[in-house]
């Protein structure tokens, strides 16, 4: 059996520990009542997903709902009786569900929040007012992620619809963290924990978009993201417009760099595909440069 260098070998066992988790197959229960609105939920969820038997539909009248590991309940109505005129509701574990609001006006949506926390025994976080299908992947999907960090990578693994929301949040974390490691006074010391920081994101954002990390990519990726280039190119940025102490600067690079070097990373593997590797290396050095003026938010 060939041995790996070190630094090769801590990676894929990193890889291997993240790879673990996120392949653990979730099901995801979608409640509502049958017509046009949970077809269009249903359809979106089901976007690029390869497993369309992970994604379980359970009537609002459901007397016996089907076991999942999360739920999402979909509400349509202002009625004043959500919670008797959707019974499976009450039925589901509550410390598994969100639920959608969808569509209700304002001056009613609080009003059938503070109903639904009550009946269900929920917190605030888990019941959520949405205008449209179109904030599924937006502002429902960070309640999503916040409420279950968990089931971040699975989710978003299993229901390519989450990705690139899920990537920015870890993307936007790591990024924060450099920020602070970036502060750190002592020479040196900083760079390794930037580092080991963003190749940590580089690798959870491969496991949610389902990309498999070869030896190869493994030496690509530690020769890239470990020689530093998303903060030597922060570094060079920032430094023409940022006068001060070193300290500010440091945490400035962290932040500026690890958020470039995600935006980077994140196009990469959203134009990524079996049919058209295209090195990884190449496409971070290419876009990194482009992502340190670019507009905050998933790209």
């Amino acid at each position: 059996m060939v041995s790996l260098p070190a630094p090769v070998q801590e990676l894929w066992n990193v890889w291997r520990e993240i790879e673990g988790k996120a392949g653990q197959p979730m099901t995801l229960g979608l409640v509502a009542a049958p017509g046009p609105e949970r077809d269009h939920w249903r359809d979106a969820l089901l976007i690029g997903s390869h497993d369309a038997d992970r994604l379980v539909l359970i009537d609002a009248d459901d007397q016996r709902p089907a076991a999942a590991d999360l739920y999402l309940g979909l509400v349509t109505t202002s009625s004043s009786a959500i919670a008797r005129e959707m019974p499976a509701l009450t039925r589901l574990d509550a410390s598994k569900l969100a639920i959608a609001l969808v569509g209700i006006p304002d001056h009613l949506a609080a009003t059938r929040q503070r109903e639904l926390i009550h009946a269900l025994s929920l917190e605030a976080e888990q019941v959520v007012p949405v205008a449209s299908l179109k904030e599924l992947a937006g502002p429902f999907a960070r309640v999503l992620f916040d409420r279950f960090p968990e089931l971040v990578i699975p989710l978003s693994r299993q229901f390519p619809i989450f990705r690139s929301e899920a990537a920015w949040q870890e993307i936007q974390a790591t990024a924060k963290q450099n920020g602070v490691v970036g502060v750190i006074p002592i020479p040196g010391a900083d760079m390794p924990l930037m580092t080991a920081n963003q190749i940590k994101m580089v690798l959870r954002m491969a496991a949610m978009f389902d990309m498999p990390l070869g030896v190869d990519r493994a030496r690509e990726l530690l020769a890239v993201v470990g020689g530093g280039f998303g903060l030597r190119t922060a570094a060079r940025q920032i430094a023409k417009f940022i006068p001060g102490p070193g300290w500010l600067l440091g945490g400035a690079i962290g932040y500026s760099g690890t958020l470039a070097m995600g935006k980077a990373a994140l196009e990469y593997f959203r134009r990524s595909a079996p049919s058209h590797q295209v090195p990884v290396s190449r496409a971070i050095i290419t876009v990194t440069d482009e992502h340190m003026t670019g507009s905050e938010g998933p790209v």
